[in-house]
């Protein structure tokens, strides 16, 4: 039996969920007990999965049990940055590091028309936009040199961007910090909380929600038994889409850690301010390094995303002081600093940057370990591990299966060890890039 040792829990409310209507979480307890398959996270892989479950056995009743409330969860806690881009490529059985960029670019893009699909179809206001420029820009001179390696392997992989100049960056931005960016081509800026509360509202008719309903145990080996601290539930199949909290249910603890991350959103600005943040009405910078420093100009807002923290939330306000740093930073000529909301979230981190994806054991799927870009290869996998337990065959589930593993990671205290010292060099390295 797999036992919950904790519940997710954030000190401060996702700053892009406060911008939206009040919205009545589904916290009643459902009358019917027993299903076909219980989806346990409704984030974007157990959207993800409940979505093609149900269309592909629409006759069968699909449960999916949420541990907060939909748009508070890590889901809505990122900088709504949709890219199409190979996380860490490398060799392996079935080919060198360019076939499996290739698999992964495929998998992604895949994920980026579902999504667009299902927007457009649904008319799920979500501020999705696919004209906003979306930068990855470099700070430093050995942040530049790996860009620049980077564009060439994005050339190699047939995924067109553009070049940038610093002086190009200036205008763009209104700010001189960066001396070299590059610009995919194939991506969307999004409001995260906007589009996880619009694909949960969206879902097909055969699936029932429960939000703020914490996942206590699992036993059983089909029908399993799904035990909730409001009430008990039993279905054939269970899916596994919580990320890193899936190690409260004492899953996958040897391949993951968790890393918080955090964000921020200034007030409304006016336009004097707005055009301090450059000519263009909106654009999204990436760093040049995976400690950077992400920024949005969007909804008349700036958005700064920044620092992380090792298995523990750190305090808000701290958290402040630091973003509030890195904007005056970036943006010396602002008439104010002032953050409106601060708020942090967790994701899934493996050692070789890969994710778990299948059947763990008969009837129980799992995907996890998203390395914080989750909306879109969330999205698609969890789409593909609904295709695998419903037996669908797609040469994207023939990529997907495919890919390397999480490697193991060591008990405490040499985890924890290790993973702070990673952080802490991989800083020091980012330099002006943090």
């Amino acid at each position: 039996m797999l036992k919950s040792i904790s519940a997710p829990r954030y000190a401060a409310q996702s700053g892009w969920n406060a911008l939206l209507p009040q919205r009545v979480p589904h916290e009643q307890l459902p009358k019917q007990r027993r299903y076909y398959a219980i989806v346990i996270g409704a984030g974007y892989t157990g959207l993800g999965t409940a979505r093609r479950v149900a269309e592909l056995i629409p006759e069968k009743e699909i449960l999916v049990i949420e541990a907060s409330e939909i748009g508070e969860g890590s889901s809505a806690r990122n900088s709504g940055f949709l890219g199409v881009y190979p996380n860490s490529p490398h060799a392996n059985a079935y080919g060198s590091a360019d076939d499996d960029a290739a698999r992964k670019i495929r998998i992604v893009a895949a994920g980026l028309d579902w999504l667009r699909s299902l927007v457009k179809k649904h008319k799920i206001d979500c501020d999705w936009n696919e004209k906003t420029p979306r930068i990855i820009a470099a700070a430093t001179s050995g942040g530049e040199r790996g860009l620049r390696s980077y564009r060439r392997s994005l050339e190699t992989w047939n995924t067109k961007c553009l070049e940038h100049s610093p002086e190009e960056l200036r205008r763009f931005l209104g700010t001189d910090y960066y001396r070299y960016g590059i610009q995919q081509l194939n991506h969307a800026l999004v409001q995260p909380a906007a589009l996880i509360r619009g694909l949960a509202d969206t879902l097909p008719s055969n699936v029932t929600m429960l939000e703020c309903a914490t996942v206590e145990a699992i036993g059983g080996t089909g029908p399993f038994r799904v035990q909730t601290h409001r009430g008990g539930f039993t279905a054939d199949k269970v899916f596994i889409a919580n990320n890193a909290h899936a190690r409260t249910l004492g899953l996958l603890t040897d391949r993951m850690i968790g890393v918080y991350t955090y964000g921020a959103l200034t007030p409304p600005l006016d336009t004097d301010e707005l055009n301090r943040l450059g000519n263009l009405p909106a654009w999204g910078v990436l760093p040049a390094s995976k400690m950077g420093t992400t920024m949005r100009k969007t909804l008349q807002r700036f958005l700064i995303r920044s620092s992380a923290s090792y298995e523990k939330e750190s305090d808000p306000e701290k958290v402040r002081s630091i973003l509030t740093r890195l904007f005056q930073r970036r943006f010396p000529g602002m008439h104010s600093y002032e953050l409106e909301y601060v708020w942090g979230g967790v994701t899934a981190i493996t050692s070789n940057g890969e994710g778990y994806f299948g059947e763990l054991r008969p009837g129980l799927y799992v995907s996890a370990g998203c390395q914080g870009a989750g909306v879109l290869r969330g999205s698609i996998q969890g789409k593909l591990l609904a295709e695998m337990a419903c037996g669908s065959q797609s040469s994207l589930l023939t990529d997907r299966l495919m890919l390397t593993g999480p490697n193991w990671i060591p008990p405490e205290p040499f985890r924890g060890i290790g993973a702070i010292a990673r952080m802490t060099w991989a800083g020091w390295r980012a330099g002006r890039e943090y």
